[in-house]
């Protein structure tokens, strides 16, 4: 649960204006997500930038893990 902020009023990308008592909300009028401060808006791009990273990094070892035990030894002809 988040904690609670004095109000705000923030302006969207979009130019609608919204009242916020939390670190981040959606937009009403575009859907967008908007931030209550500038250092909440950078958290939330690094978060996003470190979750593709690792999600990039799983794959790539279960890419690894696929073709060195199930497609290698078809290939060879082993299993």
């Amino acid at each position: 649960m988040s904690k609670r902020l004095p109000e705000k009023e923030v302006l969207c990308q979009c130019g609608h204006t919204v009242v916020m008592d939390r670190s981040q909300d959606w937009c009403e009028k575009c859907a967008r997500r908007i931030h209550y401060s500038e250092k909440d808006r950078r958290r939330g791009k690094w978060n996003t930038l470190y979750f593709y990273t690792v999600m990039f990094f799983v794959i790539l070892f279960l890419s690894y893990v696929f073709i060195e035990l199930i497609l290698d030894p078809v290939f060879k002809g082993g299993i």
